[in-house]
């Protein structure tokens, strides 16, 4: 303890200082405003476009292109842009050996679905927007049951849409062509399937044509059956008709394809003669593209056609033809030469099976592969593959 604790001392406190009278508080600091600087404006929007370009490739990618691990070598001349197996949903949801394509307005896809019997479309981007037909027989064979009503197909082979939107159905076994609207309402059906027409077409009894391919163009349907072309007005009115078995030139053994240039020729796939022949719009013949094989040998012409079927004219006025049997896609020039060969057989995208069919909207050429049971969209580009494409 200390001294003064001992004495009993008292210790003088020290003195303490007043607080001053208490007065207003001073206002609060308001907080300080974050700047943003332009640079951070500019990284942020350049971020947010970045993704946004980078979801705008994808939908791309996703509703135009393909998988880039199945995609055939664009070396053989086709690059491929987009697959279309069939709808994808319903009882079908795939293709059974597709055998027409046809583009319509708004570049719209139409497929002749030939093994389920219906016609399906989808959009440019190949989405499915809907179909229409069933089984359904015109022409009973001895015994057999008619279930024909409007819309209903036996192995519908071909298909064309005009301008309008109208669709134009090659209904082979039935001996008929069906016209349909763009909303898919029945129009009419040509010819009778039991009369007969002209001077007589290939249908079952020598009634009707057993039409494989049909064509729209400049307000008249063009058709093929067995040995003939015939040409009609869109309702259904007969105009010509030219063709006949043989091996002369003009003369027709199983056409399978026809397609109309701006000019009215007429380009017929002479399918069993291995050739293609350019008419004049009275039926007289042009030209012939392709040498015609004997029944049984090997093709080995280099300017041969192996099956010649499906036909589409091109905006430059040359012709593409689907070759089946050679697994390729021909390009003939107006002047009947045939100027390429494109395309490898497989089923990678960019390969063909069996094509069947072509048509063309500007750089686009969709394809009937009915060997993948698929419809394909590609572009041609310069072949530098060497050989063909078997």
């Amino acid at each position: 303890m200390s001294d003064a604790a001992d004495d009993g001392a008292t210790a003088p406190l020290d003195p303490v200082a007043e607080d001053p009278p208490a007065g207003p508080e001073p206002p609060a600091a308001a907080p300080r405003r974050r700047r943003v600087s332009v640079r951070a404006l500019l990284w942020t929007a350049a971020l947010l476009l970045a993704v946004f370009a980078a979801v705008l490739v994808w939908l791309l990618y996703r509703d135009l292109g393909t998988t880039g691990a199945d995609v055939a070598d664009p070396r053989y001349g086709i690059e491929a842009v987009k697959e279309i197996g069939g709808p994808g949903i319903g009882a079908r949801p795939r293709f059974a050996g597709p055998l027409g394509v046809a583009y319509g307005p708004e570049s719209r896809i139409y497929v002749a679905d030939s093994g389920n019997n219906r016609i399906v479309a989808f959009s440019r981007q190949g989405r499915y927007l809907f179909e229409f037909g069933e089984f359904g027989v015109a022409k009973p064979i001895a015994g057999g049951e008619y279930s024909w009503k409007p819309g209903r197909l036996n192995y519908p082979t071909g298909i064309d849409v005009d301008e309008n939107g109208d669709i134009y159905v090659a209904d082979f076994r039935n001996d008929q062509i069906q016209v349909f609207d763009e909303k898919v309402r029945f129009l009419r059906r040509f010819p009778d399937p039991g009369k007969v027409t002209g001077r007589g077409g290939s249908g079952a009894d020598g009634l009707g044509i057993a039409v494989t391919d049909v064509c729209v163009k400049g307000g008249f349907v063009y058709a093929t059956d067995t040995y003939q072309v015939f040409v009609f007005t869109t309702d259904g009115r007969l105009i010509r008709q030219f063709g006949r078995p043989g091996g002369q030139p003009g003369d027709l053994d199983h056409p399978n394809g026809i397609a109309v240039g701006d000019d009215g020729t007429i380009y017929v796939s002479d399918s069993n003669h291995n050739r293609v022949t350019a008419f004049t719009p009275d039926g007289t013949p042009r030209w012939n593209a392709g040498t015609q094989v004997v029944f049984g040998q090997t093709e080995t012409d280099p300017d041969g056609l192996g099956l010649p079927r499906g036909l589409a004219v091109t905006t430059d006025g040359s012709i593409l033809v689907a070759d089946p049997f050679d697994f390729e896609i021909v390009r003939i020039t107006p002047e009947g030469k045939i100027a390429d060969r494109l395309g490898s057989r497989g089923s990678l995208a960019g390969q063909v099976d069996f094509p069947n069919d072509v048509d063309t909207e500007g750089d686009l050429v969709v394809i009937a592969d009915r060997g993948n049971d698929r419809v394909q969209v590609v572009r041609l580009v310069a072949k530098t593959a060497p050989g063909v494409g078997k």
